[in-house]
């Protein structure tokens, strides 16, 4: 059977007081029997004694006797716990007072030195009772010792009773009830509640204002709602991805925003309770929500941008996915090596005939093509740290036409360049790639024409705008919209990660890049910080 705590803690009259329970009742009949047994000793096996019994032995027997089998009698019964333990509790101390004041009256009254015991259990009746019951005890138990001394008085002689050593008892028993209930509790309720360097007391007030500050401060939106549908507590994050920042509460949830409602009951009714995202119809913001009951009825519901959510969930996986294909990469370079080499090998040998140099040719041709998806990949999985600088825009691309019309033979026609005196805060080497890839893809998906490319530099308010467009074939709307996922490509030979490498750059630069519908041919625009934007 279990027990509750050795002392259970209650509020009376704005004080911490303990109640007694089973094991402390334990405590103090184990005290009781071990007192009895100390008096037991003494008077059965000292010779010499004259204190117990001095007055009448056989009415100290008895006493002692009866007080013996009612302290048996309690073990009984606080095993069998019944009565209540606060019934045995006042019963015990009823005892106590009139068995202990009888065998101060067979030993001599006050002057027999037991009056002690009764301080004793007095003020461990004081740990477990109210102030008044304390009180109470204390003046029963002076009634009694003052009893016994006018019996004493009374049916032996005037010396036999001593009334200054009864009133300086009674005394010590009213001042050891007050003091054991009132300052040493007080005390004790001062050190539990006493703030320290490390730690601050709040009033109820205070933390319902921080709590209202952290709901306030939380990125997810929230949403206290009654059992009756009405809207009890909404943070500034929920009002926005609703948009109602500026409806008065509370009101009804049907009035806040029908689509949450009804996406509510469509949850309750489900038998998995599964929630779906929803569209807020003004906005047209998707919002995912999560219902939690709360104990007292009504709901909390927290709200999330559901198109932030996917978004971290695109990163995550496209981190995961860059991981995987470097170390696929690692493990695919070394033996693509070897082919590669043995391919050479094969074609310096002087017995080559036509047929296996044409399929050597498609060898070599498909081994180049993976070395480029790896290098690709490495370069993806292995970004350089950005350093930044204040570049001179229309300068390096001018340079960069140069050598890009050099090395792929372009005509001076096919290479377009138009600038503006444009200052921009990017990392030279970065901007040169971005460049670099879009003109090499130009040149890739348009490779059976004859096409001619432009790159335009000016300034915006935004920033520095660069516009590279070409006169070829141009791209579908459907492929618009997935031009800068990885491992898409509309090109047989492509990879799919360079416009993806693209965008990877520019965002390590805090630039953007965009595709825009063009009608001929294709029109990426990029568009680099202000110095004061890389600053922030």
């Amino acid at each position: 059977m279990s027990h509750p705590p050795i002392l259970a803690r209650v509020s009376h009259a704005g004080e911490s007081v303990h109640t007694p329970d089973w094991p402390a009742l334990r405590l103090f009949n184990q005290y009781r029997l071990l007192l009895l047994l100390a008096l037991a000793a003494v008077y059965y096996l000292s010779n010499d004694q004259r204190t117990l019994g001095s007055r009448n032995g056989e009415l100290f027997e008895i006493v002692h006797l009866a007080y013996l089998v009612a302290t048996l009698s309690f073990i009984l019964l606080i095993r069998l716990q019944k009565p209540s333990a606060t019934v045995q509790f006042f019963l015990q101390n009823y005892l106590d007072i009139l068995l202990i004041s009888g065998l101060m009256y067979a030993s001599g009254g006050v002057q027999s030195g037991l009056g002690p015991l009764l301080l004793i259990n007095l003020a461990l009746l004081s740990q477990l009772a109210t102030v008044r019951h304390a009180l109470l005890f204390a003046a029963i138990a002076s009634m009694v010792v003052i009893g016994e001394e006018l019996l004493a008085k009374m049916l032996m002689s005037e010396a036999e009773a001593n009334f200054e050593a009864t009133a300086l008892l009674g005394s010590l028993l009213f001042a050891t009830a007050w003091v054991m209930s009132v300052p040493l509790r007080k005390l004790m309720h001062q050190q539990l509640v006493k703030p320290s360097h490390s730690r601050v007391v709040l009033d109820v007030q205070q933390i319902a204002h921080l709590n209202e500050e952290i709901i306030r401060e939380l990125d997810s939106g929230v949403v206290v709602i009654d059992k009756h549908g009405y809207v009890q507590l909404i943070n500034d994050t929920a009002r926005a991805l609703l948009a109602v920042e500026f409806l008065p509460m509370p009101v009804h949830l049907r009035k806040l925003c029908k689509e949450l409602l009804d996406n509510l009951n469509s949850s309750e009714r489900s038998p998995t309770r599964e929630t779906r995202p929803f569209g807020v119809v003004s906005t047209g913001q998707s919002v995912l929500p999560q219902y939690i009951p709360l104990s007292q009825g009504g709901m909390l519901i927290k709200l999330d941008d559901h198109a932030q959510i996917r978004k971290q969930f695109q990163q995550l996986k496209l981190a995961s996915l860059g991981r995987l294909s470097a170390s696929i990469a690692h493990e695919i370079r070394n033996p693509l090596g070897a082919i590669s080499h043995a391919v050479q090998l094969i074609e310096e040998s002087p017995t080559l005939d036509a047929k296996d140099a044409e399929l050597l040719l498609i060898a070599k041709r498909h081994t180049s093509r993976i070395n480029r998806i790896i290098e690709d990949v490495l370069q993806l999985s292995n970004r350089k740290q950005v350093c930044s600088e204040v570049v001179e825009i229309d300068s390096l691309i001018n340079d960069f036409a140069i050598r890009f019309t050099s090395e792929h033979g372009l005509q001076a026609e096919q290479m377009i360049v138009e600038t503006e005196s444009t200052r921009a805060t990017v990392d030279p080497g970065h901007l040169d790639q971005v460049l670099w890839n879009l003109c090499t893809n130009a040149q890739l998906h348009n490779q059976s024409d004859a096409i001619s490319l432009t790159i335009r530099c000016w300034q915006s308010e935004r920033g520095a705008v660069i516009d590279v467009t070409d006169d070829g074939k141009g791209i579908s709307d459907m492929d618009r919209e997935k031009l800068f996922e990885p491992f898409y490509s509309t090109h047989h030979a492509g990879t799919g990660l360079g416009l993806f490498i693209i965008r990877e750059l520019c965002e390590l630069n805090k630039a953007a890049i965009e595709c825009l519908p063009s009608e001929k041919g294709a029109h990426f625009r990029v568009v680099l910080a202000n110095a004061q934007d890389m600053a922030a």
